[in-house]
């Protein structure tokens, strides 16, 4: 039997790849340290434990509405006001199984064959196989030489007719880099100006270092948000350590939102109705966590920074946010591939390749365990590179 040509054309995740070979090599009882991950290590929250165990003591978890609960939703909205300076009706919000979800119901709601997505690189593995998916075509934008961030004059530049959304991530997996209210601003105004969807990737909006903020395209809008080509997406799945709930969302105006509704309800009915109350309890209980597990990350960040300033011929542009860094090792490896299987059999420590993120000569090590494996990590990786 032949597979299309669509399924046989996409690469495998390489994130979720290395994850389950990391997950394989300490069954086997292997000392391998993971740099690649991108969860944290902390517990959920004590209000989503709750909820879960709420729901599931009533003995009823059924489906919900395709769009999502109206409790969790009523709490996406007070979180969007808090951060977002914009308040969306319940028309506006998509629950989704995961952020990746709701990426992918836009991308099919809005992409016709053929149409162009614009995003910057390093980018989020999955953007161009998720383009690929909606018979979109991917265009990356590349920073110049030594730079990890782009400008809008850059984006603007490969903007054409069939373009049909710019994609942003930021903070940015796997740079860390924030991208400032100036780029966000210009973005905005393209955008507003070319009819042109933005689509902000806002899953890590939380999490920054150094008392920077991640800038809301909203606050930049000269439109309301029911004529606003601004969709924003986010999660609980970073912010509040609930990788595994699967829970994602988007905010957009009216008409994307019930486009995104119909194509959610063809491919997986609705969300989890157990993950949604306790994603609903997660945000209820506030900030918080996510600003214990923000200064958490931020003093890893340091740890991290410091390891690999001990590798003279590294270059690493500091993380802003995220729970990611993306070293330059071109000095000693310019194949990011060859050098991440060369440490994994050498020193037992999991990277992931920068060409996963469109940027050759990188390596993302993540912060996001424990600052004794960061430590022990990046020494093994000193010890091969030697």
């Amino acid at each position: 039997m032949n597979l299309s040509r669509l399924a046989l054309s996409l690469g495998q995740s390489a994130t979720l790849k290395l994850n389950e070979l990391a997950n394989n090599l300490r069954a086997e009882g292997k000392p391998v340290i993971h740099l690649g991950g991108g969860e944290p290590e902390e517990r959920i929250p004590g209000g989503a434990a709750a909820e879960s165990r709420r729901l599931l003591d009533g003995g009823f978890v059924r489906y919900t509405p395709v769009s999502g609960t109206a409790p969790l939703k009523k709490e996406i909205a007070a979180y969007t006001s808090r951060h977002y300076g914009v308040e969306p009706g319940p028309k506006n919000i998509v629950v989704a199984s995961g952020a990746k979800q709701a990426i992918y119901n836009f991308l099919v709601s809005v992409v016709d064959p053929g149409d162009q997505v614009v995003f910057p690189a390093p980018y989020w593995v999955s953007y161009p196989e998720m383009v690929r998916l909606a018979y979109g075509m991917p265009v990356v934008v590349r920073p110049r030489e030594g730079r990890l961030t782009v400008s809008a004059g850059d984006i603007e530049a490969h903007i054409t007719s069939r373009t049909k959304a710019i994609l942003l991530n930021s903070p940015n997996n796997p740079s860390g880099q924030v991208y400032s209210e100036d780029f966000i601003r210009e973005m905005v105004e393209i955008c507003e100006h070319r009819n042109i969807y933005l689509l902000m990737d806002d899953i890590y909006n939380s999490l920054v270092f150094d008392g920077l903020k991640a800038p809301s395209a909203f606050n930049f809008s000269k439109r309301p948000l029911n004529d606003s080509p601004i969709v924003s997406v986010n999660g609980v799945s970073k912010t509040f350590s609930m990788t595994g709930f699967r829970i994602g969302w988007s905010v957009a105006n009216e008409a994307v939102t019930q486009a995104m509704t119909k194509v959610q309800a063809q491919v997986s009915s609705c969300p989890s109705a157990l993950s949604q109350a306790a994603a609903a309890g997660a945000l209820r209980e506030g900030d918080g966590f996510a600003e214990a597990l923000r200064a958490g990350l931020e003093k890893k960040r340091d740890v991290m920074a410091a390891e690999l300033s001990k590798l003279g011929k590294v270059k690493l542009h500091k993380p802003q946010g995220t729970f990611y860094s993306f070293p330059d090792f071109s000095a000693y490896e310019k194949d990011s591939a060859k050098l991440a299987a060369r440490l994994l059999a050498e020193a037992m420590v999991v990277t992931v390749p920068g060409a996963e993120f469109g940027l050759e000569g990188h390596l993302r090590l993540s912060y996001c365990g424990s600052a004794a494996d960061i430590v022990e990590g990046v020494a093994r990786i000193r010890k091969v590179l030697k």
